[in-house]
Parts: structure tokens; sequence; C-alpha cells
């Protein structure tokens, strides 16, 4: 499976590495680009409000030792509207991760520098061929009927 590191840092070299296989990559290449934008993004924006939450906790212990009880109040209102929001953040976030892992699926590994251009095995280029092609005797079964025949398998 393809990364998404290497998606997002030469789209272009993937692009014309799948189109050696015919595959037109370059729209789903876009749109994972654009999902990992933005689940990134909300991840960044989740982890600011949640150092803010931590510093705001803080905050609340030396205001109380202060008995400044109003100031105290208005923190855990904002506290609580900013863990709503780190929530819903969140949410987007593997909203984009499901979203992207969808899509990051449907890319097949990058092709051998090697393979030939084509549509099919017909324009596969054969580079070389190892040892002697036996010649079987007439009537030789194939390895599954074999395995059929001396009840090897059980196919059923």
């Amino acid at each position: 499976m393809l990364t998404i590191k290497l998606l997002r840092e030469d789209p272009d070299f993937v692009a014309e590495r799948l189109a050696i296989r015919n595959i037109d990559a370059r729209p789903v290449i876009q749109q994972i680009i654009s999902l990992d934008t933005q689940r990134r993004a909300a991840q960044t924006e989740a982890d600011a409000l949640t150092a803010e939450q931590k510093k705001m906790a803080s905050r609340i212990g030396k205001l109380m030792a202060e008995g400044k009880l109003d100031q105290v109040a208005e923190i855990k209102k904002n506290a609580g509207e900013s863990k709503e929001k780190v929530k819903a953040l969140i949410a987007d976030q593997e909203k984009y991760e499901k979203e992207l892992n969808e899509l990051m699926v449907t890319l097949p590994n990058l092709p051998h520098k090697m393979v030939a251009r084509g549509e099919g095995a017909q324009d596969n280029v054969l580079v070389r061929e190892g040892g002697q092609i036996p010649t079987l005797i007439q009537g030789a079964l194939p390895h599954w009927e074999l395995a059929r025949k001396y009840d090897l398998i059980d196919f059923d």
C-alpha cells in the first residue's frame, strides 16, 4: 500500500508510475491530499485547544487559591465550550481519516520501473527466462487434478 507521505511529497511521481498501468490516479491523489490536509488541520486545532484547556485548568487552581471565583466561573464556561469544540474536531478528524483510508485502498502499488507500458498481459515484455521448460508426457494431469485423484486435498 502506498503511504500518505509519498503521495504528499511526490504526487506526480506516483501518478506517472500508475499511468504505466493505464490508471489515471491524479484525481484520487488530489482528493487524498485534500482530505489529509483537512485531517491534519483538525488535529492541529484540537491539539492547540487541548493545550489551552490544560492552561485553563492550572489557572483555575491559582484563581481558587486567590479567591477569585467570578473569574473561575468564566474560565470553566470557556473550558466547557472548548471541550465541545475538541470533540467536534476529533469527530471530523475521524471522518477524514475514514474517507482517506477508503481512498488509499483504491490505489494499487506502484509498478516496478522495468514494467513496460501497456493495457494488459499481452503488452508485457519478457525480460529473461530461466531453466528448461519441461515437456510433460501425453495425458499428464495438472496438480489440482492429481490432488483430487489421490485424495490429498478436500475441495468440498
